[in-house]
Formats: structure tokens, sequence, C-alpha cells
């Protein structure tokens, strides 16, 4: 607890508190000065936090800004090990350039960067990401995997898991990296790795969510959903936020010590699992049935002449229900 701001301290005993706290108990509760703690009640109620003080009585939180912040997200959390360091920015061109500046200058990793809007979001193959300002969650965590690197392949199944629990039950994943609610895409991850100075590797998982938006760009159209709209009501981001980290956290022993979990999970959440498809790598176009995924995470497409095609990346277009002829 001694490691943590005097904010975070502070919002998280607050947020723990049923009843109001007279100051003297929250510093008891925090283990900090007094005078810490009035100085921390000024810092909140500046930065947005609706905090009541009561004569008599104490300080009790009524609602926090709608803005992600970085003592807030840490007050949510328990010993997040994949983010030790949360930094928010109001706007960057993009948190996986952030985070990847920050593994080449030699950063130990475990930090999670998050940014309200993106001026240069982008998705796999370089394609624009369309980051609206405040409406959904635009995230890159920085890591050094303690993995073999012929085995960080297995990241984007250890993400796709995580964003689609995150995401809610009828959350699908398309692979390999984008989630759908109701066959449209709600939230996709980009891997990208490199190595700093020092020619160790590190890796950057960058994932956007669409969380409350309620209009896309129109080449978007019929393509893109977000969670406000899936389920009808505006979603608290900070929340959301929190709960992903929790979600990813929970899983990130399993891409060591037990990596089929995920597969078996990633396949009963999968959206194209069964079904006929067209993937396309490079300049080929591969079509079968998609009939499951190796032990690295990879797909593989039964053929129509019999044969199991191992694909380690493409894209995919799914046909109607057939049998190949």
């Amino acid at each position: 607890m001694a490691s943590l701001a005097p904010d975070t301290l502070l919002i998280r005993a607050l947020r723990n508190a049923e009843v109001h706290l007279p100051p003297g108990d929250l510093a008891a509760q925090c283990g900090l000065p007094l005078s810490e703690v009035h100085a921390s009640l000024a810092r909140l109620t500046a930065a947005g936090f609706q905090i009541e003080s009561r004569p008599g009585f104490g300080c009790k939180l009524l609602a926090a800004p709608n803005r992600l912040i970085a003592d807030d997200l840490h007050a949510r959390l328990e010993d997040c090990a994949i983010a030790r360091e949360i930094v928010v920015f109001e706007e960057t061109s993009s948190t996986n350039d952030v985070a990847s500046n920050l593994g080449r200058a030699g950063h130990p990793g475990d930090v999670a960067i998050f940014a309200e809007r993106q001026t240069a979001g982008r998705g796999r193959f370089g394609r624009k990401w369309s980051s609206a300002s405040h409406e959904g969650l635009w995230l890159s965590l920085l890591m050094r995997p303690e993995l073999p690197l012929s085995h960080w392949p297995r990241l984007t199944t250890w993400a796709g898991v995580s964003v689609a629990a995150a995401c809610g039950p009828k959350a699908r994943i398309k692979w390999p990296n984008d989630v759908l609610i109701g066959g449209k895409k709600t939230a996709g991850i980009l891997i990208e790795s490199a190595t700093d100075a020092a020619g160790n590797a590190f890796a950057v998982v960058g994932i956007g969510v669409n969380l409350n938006q309620t209009e896309f760009p129109p080449e978007l159209s019929g393509l893109a959903t977000s969670l406000r709209l899936a389920f009808g009501r505006e979603i608290d981001r900070a929340e959301f936020a929190a709960a992903l980290l929790s979600e990813l956290n929970a899983r990130l022993n399993n891409l060591v010590t037990d990596f089929q979990s995920l597969l078996t999970d990633a396949e009963m959440r999968s959206a194209i699992l069964g079904k006929w498809i067209e993937l396309h790598s490079g300049s080929e176009i591969f079509s079968g049935i998609a009939e499951g995924l190796d032990i690295d995470g990879n797909l593989l497409i039964r053929k129509a002449d019999g044969i199991l095609q191992r694909m380690t990346a493409g894209e995919i277009s799914t046909k109607p229900l057939q049998s190949p002829q």
C-alpha cells in the first residue's frame, strides 16, 4: 500500500466506504498524515471528483469525473502485474507508438498507456483506426513476456479472450484479432514487437474498444458497433478499463502454465469455427472450413481437397454455411 500514490489510496478508501469517513479515519486507513489527506481531497475535488463533506460525519465519494485518471484506475485494481504503471494522455498520435518508444528506450514494461484521443490510431496493415474522443477505450500495454520468442504469437489469443470476456457473454472472436458483437466489430487488437538498444525484445499489445459511440464514419457503417449500442446504455469507461486490465491480468499466467485453457476459451467464443471461410494471405486466397486452433493459436482450415492448412495470419471473410464442392 505504501508504494501507491496518496490520491490512489484515498480514492480506494472512499470507494470502499459505505458511509462518510472523517479525515482522521481516512488518514489511518491510508497510512497518511492528516495534512496529506486534506491536500489529496483538495486535489481530487479540483480534478472533478464529487466528494461530499459533512461536518461531524466526514467525507463520501459521490461521483468520479467522466474521464480516465491514472490514480482512479490504480484505485480500482488490486495487484495488477501488467499495469504496475498507468499513463493517461489527453491526446497522442498512437498509444502503440508511445509504448514502442518506451520499449526502445529500455523501459522494463508492465505499463498501460491510455489516450482519450488518438490522432493517428492504427489497426493491422497500417489501416487507420477511428478513435472517437472520450467515447472509446484506446490502450497499449508494454510487455516483456517471460516466453520464448517463438511463443509470442500466443499473445493474440490471450488478448482476444480477455477483451471478449470484458465485453460480455455475447462477444465473439473473429480470428485472429477482432472482437464482434452481433457480427459487428466492437474491438480490435494490434500486437507489435521490437528490440531495445541492448537487443532485448519487447511486445506492445494495442487494444481499441468501441464503448459509447452512437455513430461511425461512413466507411464503417454496418460493420462496427459499440457496447453502448449493443447494450442500450452508456458505459462507464473507467470501470470498463479497470475490468479489462483485470481480465488480462487474470489470464497472464495461462500464457506460460496453461495456454490450452486460453485456446479452449478462444474456440468457444469463435465467430468462424465450423464456417466456410475465405482467408486472404498476401496474394493468396485459401478457402475451406475453419476447423480449429493449433497449440499456438494458429487457424486450421480444412480445404476442399481434405488437406488441413495451418494459417498464421490473414484476413477472413465468412460465407453461408455450406459443404465444400
